[in-house]
């Protein structure tokens, strides 16, 4: 399912974290039993969430918000919380692609995998990620810009461990509560370190975490698994989409 929520700044943090919330306890009590979602023993399918670049962000905090709404912390779960979604469901696991989770964006990576041309004797090699071809001025400047339009007049979210990822800490990432997570990232990413620091902080508190790194990838590489419009196909994005399957067969096992 495909959530269709108002981009920023139509939607900010608030607005799209309403929509992704619906659309989720929809898919908690769906019949699709039509869409062989439902296993022959009349269990329910599992529950899986994902997102790319912005979105991945967004998927990784309401990973987070459904953790501390069921009542998780790093002292054991707190009944009195509700759950968020029905029925006690619960995220079987989540996927993310290059997901932007610090919204400072003061990720030592925006600047030292800034994209440039190095030109020499025997021609010019690029380096950096292609994506974001400006100055890393520039580019904090619209990345900035951007944030800011995420999280509308609160500007308290742009560090908030929620809203931004980044900064969670053990009462987000402790005590259990968090589904598996599979990361694809790219190593010449402007926001690389998003997604390695989040990953390390969260396996460090114990949760189940699969981080891919992709030497020499750009964004949100997967997505152009295609071949950017040439004959050959991305192999690398393939071999993204092809572990992604694994993660999830492996998961809802």
């Amino acid at each position: 399912m495909l959530p269709d929520y108002p981009l920023a700044p139509n939607g900010n943090y608030s607005v799209i974290m309403d929509h992704i919330l619906h659309a989720l306890r929809y898919l908690a009590t769906a019949k699709l039993g039509g869409l062989a979602c439902d296993s022959t023993a009349g269990k329910r399918a599992p529950l899986f969430i994902g997102g790319d670049s912005a979105g991945g962000g967004t998927a990784l905090s309401m990973v987070l918000k459904l953790k501390l709404d069921g009542g998780w912390n790093p002292n054991g779960i707190d009944t009195s919380v509700p759950n968020a979604l029905p029925n006690g469901k619960m995220l079987a696991g989540a996927i993310v692609f290059s997901p932007w989770t610090n919204l400072r964006c003061d990720s030592p990576d925006y600047y030292f995998n800034s994209f440039a041309r190095i030109v020499g004797a025997g021609g010019g090699v690029y380096t950096g990620d292609l994506m974001f071809r400006g100055h890393p001025y520039q580019n904090l400047d619209q990345f900035t810009a951007n944030a800011e339009s995420y999280v509308g007049t609160n500007s308290s979210l742009l560090t908030d461990p929620v809203a931004s990822p980044f900064f969670a800490g053990e009462r987000e990432l402790g005590g259990g509560g968090l589904p598996p997570m599979h990361f694809s990232v790219g190593s010449s990413e402007s926001i690389q370190s998003d997604s390695l620091i989040f990953a390390k902080k969260a396996a460090l508190y114990g949760a189940d975490i699969q981080l891919d790194v992709h030497v020499g990838m750009w964004h949100d590489f997967p997505m152009y698994s295609e071949g950017c419009g040439h004959v050959a196909e991305l192999w690398q994005a393939i071999r993204v989409l092809n572990k992604t399957g694994m993660f999830i067969k492996k998961v809802a096992a």
